[in-house]
C-alpha cells in the first residue's frame, strides 16, 4: 500500500536543512564561506618639511621645505629665476641639500681660446755674450672657455662660467749666452761718466740724426761688434758689453766714436 507524500516529504526536508542548504533565520541566502571583507585604501601623507641650502650669486639662506624638485623647493622658497640663469641641480631634478642659482644677463657663450707659450731662458757658455739661440720652439695651447654676461655690483660685466684645457702649452726654450762685460781693461773704464754725457743714461735714446742708446751708436758701429735690431732695443747691460767691445776694436781711439763725450770715460 502507498504511503502519501507528505509523510515522504517530511524526512527529505529535514535532511537538507541539516545539510545547511535551507535558509536561514531570516529568510536571506547564506554568504559563500572563506570571503574575507574588502581593506579600505592607505592615506598617503604629505612630505615632512625638512631643510635645504639655497645659493644665488654666492649669497647663501636656509629654507624649510616639502617640495620633491628642485623647481619646487625654489617656488616655495619664492626664488624667482630668469631666462638664462644657471641653476644646479637641474630645474627639474630631485632637489637634495643644496641648490646653486647663478643670475644672467645671456645665454652662455662657448669658445675657443689660445694660451701662449711661455718663453723660458737657460744660460749657456756654448752661446755668444748677448745672444740667443732656440733651442725648441714653444706651442700654444689650447682651452674651452665658456663666459657670459652677468650683473655684478651695478656693473654689466663679463664672467666665466667654465674652463676646460683641451691641450697645454708647451714651453719655448731659449739658451742664453753670458750677459757680462767686455772685459779686460776697457771694463774699468767709466762708462756711466759717458753714459751720462751722451744720453744722460737713457738707454732709449734716440737721436733723429741717427744715434741710438746710451752710447749713442750709429747702426753701423752697432753691427760691428755684433749687435741686432736697434741699439735702443738693447739692455743697458748688452749696451755697455758692446761698447766696450767697440772701445778695444779700435784700440782705445775712442775720438772717432764719442768726440765730445769721450773724455769722460777717464773720469
Amino acid at each position: 500500500m502507498r504511503r502519501p507524500l507528505t509523510t515522504l516529504a517530511l524526512p527529505l526536508a529535514a535532511a537538507l536543512l541539516a545539510a545547511g542548504c535551507g535558509g536561514g533565520g531570516g529568510g536571506g541566502a547564506a554568504k559563500p564561506q572563506g570571503t574575507a571583507p574588502v581593506a579600505d585604501a592607505p592615506r598617503t601623507s604629505a612630505p615632512a618639511p625638512r631643510k635645504v641650502v639655497i645659493v644665488v650669486d654666492k649669497k647663501r639662506t636656509e629654507a624649510m621645505t616639502t617640495g620633491t624638485t628642485v623647481q619646487e623647493v625654489l617656488e616655495q622658497a619664492k626664488v624667482k629665476l630668469g631666462k638664462h640663469d644657471l641653476v644646479k641641480p637641474a630645474r627639474t631634478a630631485p632637489s637634495g641639500e643644496l641648490i646653486k642659482v647663478v643670475r644672467l644677463l645671456s645665454a652662455p657663450v662657448t669658445k675657443k681660446v689660445r694660451t701662449p707659450a711661455p718663453t723660458v731662458k737657460k744660460k749657456s757658455s756654448k752661446v755668444p755674450p748677448w745672444s740667443e739661440k732656440e733651442l725648441r720652439k714653444g706651442k700654444d695651447g689650447i682651452k674651452i672657455v665658456q663666459t657670459a654676461y652677468a650683473k655684478r655690483r651695478g656693473k654689466k660685466v663679463t664672467i666665466v662660467l667654465s674652463e676646460q684645457v683641451k691641450r697645454k702649452p708647451v714651453a719655448r726654450i731659449l739658451a742664453v749666452g753670458p750677459q757680462s762685460g767686455g772685459g779686460g781693461s776697457a771694463a774699468r773704464l767709466n762708462w756711466p761718466g759717458l753714459a751720462n754725457c751722451e744720453s744722460h743714461n737713457n738707454p732709449k735714446a734716440v737721436n733723429s740724426a741717427g744715434y741710438y742708446g746710451l752710447y749713442q751708436f750709429s747702426m753701423p758701429s752697432w753691427a760691428s761688434v755684433g749687435g741686432s735690431g736697434r741699439p735702443s732695443d738693447a739692455s743697458a747691460g748688452e749696451q755697455t758689453y758692446r761698447a766696450q767691445l767697440l772701445y778695444n776694436k779700435v784700440n782705445g781711439r775712442w775720438q772717432g766714436q764719442w768726440p765730445n763725450c769721450g773724455k769722460f770715460l777717464f773720469s
